[in-house]
C-alpha cells in the first residue's frame, strides 16, 4: 500500500493490539472443544473492530474480503475467536510485508509515489514569485489522473475509463465515474475537481488563476488521497 509511515505504523499498531485482545479471550475462556462461548462483555466490541480494520486494509476483491461479512454471521464461541485470530495474524503479515492487495496495483503505488516526490521536488527547488510551481501542479495532475484509472480497476465491478464513444475519460471525467461506483463521496470528488483544475489551468498557461500555495496543498491532498484509495 502507498501510505505515510506514520498511518502505516498506526494500522500495524491497530493489528496488534487485536490480536493481543483476541490472544486474552482465548487464553481467559475454557475450548470446551471449540464451542466454548466467550462471554468477555469486550468481545462484541472487538468483532466489529476486526472487521472495521480488515475492510480497512483488503483491497475490495481481495481473496479475504468474505471474512468481513461472515463476522455478522457467527457465534462468539473459543472456536471462532482462534480460526479468526488466525486469520488476522497471517493478513497481519501480508500486510506488513507488502503482499496486500494487487501486484499490478502495487507497482502502481510506488511509481505514483515517485513522481509525487519528483512533482515536491520541483516546487521545493524553485523559486517563490516565479513560475516553478507549474511543472509541479503539471505532474501531479497526470499522476492523479493516471492513478484513478488504476482505481477504476479495483473496483468490483471495474469501473469503465472510456466514454460511450470510447474516447479516454478526462479527469473530471473518472472523478464522476468513481464518485458515481461509491469510491468516495461527494466532499472527495469535490476536492478531486479543483486539483483537476489547477492542473487544467496550468497545461493551458492560465497561471493567474492559481498560486505557488495552491499547488503545495494540491500536491499534499494528492498523495493522502492515493494513500487511501491507491491499493
Amino acid at each position: 500500500m502507498f501510505l505515510p509511515p506514520q498511518l502505516d505504523q498506526k494500522i500495524l499498531q491497530r493489528f496488534d493490539h487485536l490480536i493481543q485482545q483476541g490472544q486474552r479471550f482465548l487464553d481467559e475462556t475454557n475450548p470446551d472443544g471449540g464451542v466454548g462461548l466467550i462471554r468477555d462483555l469486550g468481545v462484541p466490541t472487538w468483532k466489529i473492530n476486526y472487521a472495521s480494520l480488515l475492510a480497512y486494509v483488503l483491497p475490495p476483491r481481495h481473496y479475504h474480503r468474505h471474512l468481513i461479512q461472515d463476522v455478522d454471521n457467527q457465534c462468539l464461541t473459543w472456536g471462532w475467536i482462534h480460526n479468526h485470530l488466525a486469520y488476522l495474524k497471517g493478513i497481519r503479515d501480508d500486510y506488513a510485508n507488502g503482499f496486500l492487495g494487487n501486484f499490478a496495483v502495487a507497482i502502481e503505488a510506488e511509481m505514483a509515489s515517485d513522481y509525487m516526490r519528483q512533482a515536491e521536488q520541483l516546487l521545493t527547488e524553485g523559486q517563490s514569485g516565479k513560475y516553478d510551481h507549474i511543472p509541479a501542479a503539471v505532474l501531479a495532475g497526470a499522476v492523479l489522473e493516471k492513478s484513478l484509472r488504476a482505481i477504476c480497476g479495483q473496483q468490483a465491478p471495474p469501473v469503465p475509463t472510456r466514454d460511450a464513444k470510447e474516447r479516454p475519460m478526462t479527469l473530471n471525467g473518472l472523478v464522476d465515474a468513481l464518485k458515481k461506483a461509491g469510491a468516495f463521496n461527494e466532499m472527495v470528488a469535490k476536492q478531486l475537481r479543483a486539483w483537476a483544475d489547477i492542473r487544467n489551468h496550468a497545461a493551458h498557461g492560465e497561471f493567474d488563476l492559481f498560486t505557488r500555495s495552491d499547488v503545495e496543498l494540491m500536491l499534499k491532498g494528492v498523495t493522502a488521497f492515493l494513500a487511501g484509495h491507491l491499493r
